[in-house]
């Protein structure tokens, strides 16, 4: 991508049900009202067919997602008009840690090298009922549809621009369920999903 990709979040009823109790406590209070989102760095980024670094110790995590990549300046845009700012869609893996909190950026499970695989952009007639599989060696392992996010994807577009300016080669991750599949050094990671080039990348011990 040329441009900031931005990940949301929060925006599958799973996290947000999963989180509820925790969000209605301090430090949180009350639960978010507004998208929740963060920033993947470029050195982030990896393209179809690259290897995610497993960094030794950790557990981590496939978050297989949809990246809606922004074609012409977007700003308070209304959702019935997001498809005429979209350039396509792609599929991407939102690669992290475990969450152990939302209250302050969590850089070092979202932000590490390879940690956000993105595939070729390509146009979709719908976003509403999307399938979103992944699979481990050819094996499914997981899917979830995005009929179950809490924004849809205009409406998520129209809500943060509401107050960020989206510009064009942008891509928005638009979130993932709270369960999602745990990866090791030397598994191939799959994604796929109807009408959308397959992502696939394989996971190396980082330092090979």
């Amino acid at each position: 991508m040329k441009g900031t990709v931005f990940s949301v979040a929060l925006n599958h009823r799973s996290q947000l049900d999963a989180w509820d109790q925790a969000f209605r406590s301090a430090p949180y209070q009350t639960p978010p009202k507004t998208p929740v989102w963060f920033i993947k760095p470029r050195n982030t980024h990896l393209n179809n067919g690259g290897s995610i670094p497993f960094p030794a110790g950790e557990t981590v995590q496939s978050g297989a997602t949809l990246a809606v990549v922004i074609g012409s300046t977007a700003r308070k845009v209304a959702a019935d008009k997001v498809a005429d700012y979209v350039a396509g869609y792609a599929l991407a893996n939102d690669v992290s840690l475990p969450e152990t909190s939302f209250y302050r950026p969590a850089i070092k499970a979202k932000c590490r090298d390879g940690f956000c695989p993105l595939g070729e952009i390509a146009p979709l007639a719908s976003t509403g009922n999307l399938d979103i599989i992944t699979e481990i060696n050819g094996v499914e392992q997981d899917r979830w549809s995005t009929a179950d996010l809490v924004r849809s994807v205009p409406e998520l577009i129209a809500a943060i621009s509401d107050f960020i300016t989206l510009q064009p080669g942008d891509a928005v991750l638009i979130g993932t369920p709270h369960q999602r599949v745990a990866i090791q050094p030397g598994d191939e990671v799959t994604v796929r999903a109807a009408g959308l080039p397959t992502l696939t990348n394989r996971v190396t011990q980082a330092g090979e």
